[in-house]
């Protein structure tokens, strides 16, 4: 080997020698070797030690053991770092076997060779690997390896950590076992998707912490497959997007309320324009309240003033005349105060001013009083009154005077729109705990149009052609004696065929 290598140029990159059995003699080192060490062949076989000075600590251990297998007649290899001086270093690569002759061993020849390239990709690699490991378990995500059944081959600390578990809890453990109950089918559905494709799936799912807690993370997953393309298993990364999950639900409630506060709005807007309408047209009503007041008062007031002039401007009127004078005069006086205390009465009910001065008293004697008051009004119409009212007494609790003025107005008005030869029925019964009253007539009615506002006050059924006098207060005021004393009042009326109203008020508690 000697005369074979001893004509190589000390730039030759690679190093041969040859060294005795016993490693520490060297027979022969290419003028090679200088590169590296710095020392020249001679000087290295004339003290082999001078190599170990050269070698960087860190590879002693694994320097001695190649020594140790050489001496057990065993082919080599090492790799290790040779520091020349200080601005130059070596990654070499020594390779040693042993020669026999026969089974006896006597000599080693070995190769050294700068690996440079090779061990630079190997600590690149170990570098990119470590910190693989470092982002892996510092990351904040969830992130894990399934195998081909769907249990934990691998999961970070921190992703763990997120269900509040730590690493070795997780591992060999199925997937499911962490999902929450409610998210379970959806994640099934998405996971079937995953395994049937090969590209990576995203997906939401809801797992469910140690303790309890629902915790969703978008996960972003791909299967694993093996050099015969056979699924072997899943990768993933879950960020956590629960906060954004709130916020989402946060904005969808809030438009949801933002939706209902513009329908509110547009509820209001009506209500409002309703308002409005409502002040427009009770402002019409009080209009032709006042004109109509101011009709129903001049004409009694225009009656009593005439005829008073009369007699105190004819003292010569005959005794008969001038009695039939005062009675007019008496009668629009009564009429006058009717008018008025009509217009009373409503404004206190409405304004809470009136208190009902209840009493207990047969309500049957009261309604058959009321329909006598009437019976001369209907006579004079040729208006038939039909009254079908028990004998037996029925005691209420309530303001007697207003129940009277209640029925009045009611007869009052039956024969009032009434036609000539007309008929007015009167029906009373009791119910038990009510005592219920139909009065119903053959009169002129009230147009459909009309029925929803008839209980208004001031308002007054448009008929061209045959105005009835009128303030418009009386069924406004009858509504409210019933509403006070509660009751209920109901009205059917059909144009020109009649009108029933229905009233029903609360017996005494003794009697129900």
């Amino acid at each position: 080997m000697k005369n074979e290598f001893q004509n190589m140029p000390e730039n030759f990159s690679w190093v041969f020698l040859r060294s005795e059995k016993e490693y520490n003699k060297l027979i022969f080192v290419s003028p090679s070797i200088k590169k590296y060490f710095g020392f020249s062949s001679e000087e290295i076989m004339g003290s082999p030690k001078l190599l170990f000075k050269k070698i960087d600590a860190a590879y002693f251990k694994e320097v001695k053991k190649f020594f140790r297998n050489l001496k057990k007649g065993l082919p080599s290899t090492v790799d290790f770092i040779v520091i020349k001086n200080v601005d130059e270093k070596y990654l070499l690569r020594f390779r040693a076997v042993p020669h026999y002759e026969g089974s006896e061993l006597k000599f080693f020849d070995g190769i050294m060779f700068e690996v440079y390239d090779e061990l630079n990709q190997k600590a690149l690699l170990e570098e990119s690997e470590k910190q693989l490991k470092v982002l892996f378990e510092t990351a904040e995500d969830l992130i894990f390896i399934l195998d081909a059944s769907g249990n934990f081959v691998l999961v970070n600390a921190n992703g763990a950590l997120s269900l509040e578990y730590m690493t070795d809890e997780m591992k060999g453990k199925h997937i499911l076992t962490f999902i929450d109950e409610s998210g379970k089918s959806s994640f099934l559905k998405a996971f079937q998707l995953l395994i049937a494709s090969t590209t990576v799936q995203t997906f939401a799912t809801k797992f469910q912490s140690k303790y309890g807690k629902s915790i969703i993370f978008e996960l972003n997953a791909r299967t694993i497959f093996d050099d015969y393309k056979k699924i072997i298993g899943v990768i993933a990364i879950g960020r956590n997007i629960t906060s954004r999950n709130s916020l989402e639900d946060k904005m969808k409630d809030l438009s949801h309320k933002l939706v209902e506060a513009r329908r509110i709005i547009s509820v209001e807007r009506d209500r409002a324009k309703q308002r409005i309408s409502v002040l427009e047209e009770l402002n019409r009503l009080k209009n032709e309240f006042v004109s109509n007041i101011s009709h129903e008062l001049r004409t009694p007031l225009a009656s009593i003033i005439g005829f008073s002039e009369t007699i105190d401007s004819d003292t010569s009127m005959p005794e008969e005349m001038k009695k039939e004078f005062n009675k007019i005069i008496l009668d629009e006086a009564k009429r006058l105060a009717n008018l008025i205390n009509d217009v009373l009465d409503i404004s206190k009910i409405e304004g809470g001013k009136i208190v009902l001065n209840k009493t207990e008293f047969d309500i049957n004697e009261i309604l058959r009083r009321s329909v006598e008051k009437v019976r001369a009004y209907a006579a004079a119409k040729r208006i038939t009154l039909s009254v079908d009212i028990p004998p037996e007494a029925v005691l209420v609790l309530a303001d007697e005077e207003r129940i009277t003025q209640l029925f009045e107005n009611l007869l009052t008005n039956s024969v009032k729109f009434n036609v000539e030869e007309g008929r007015v029925t009167v029906m009373a019964q009791n119910l038990f705990k009510e005592y219920e009253v139909i009065i119903s007539d053959t009169g002129v009615g009230i147009p459909a149009q009309d029925l929803p506002f008839i209980f208004q006050k001031f308002y007054r059924v448009s008929r061209p052609g045959t105005e009835i006098p009128g303030t418009g207060l009386g069924l406004a005021l009858v509504k409210q004696i019933v509403d006070h004393h509660k009751g209920l009042i109901t009205m059917q009326s059909e144009e020109n065929r009649g009108t029933t109203f229905i009233i029903k008020l609360p017996l005494l508690n003794k009697q129900g």
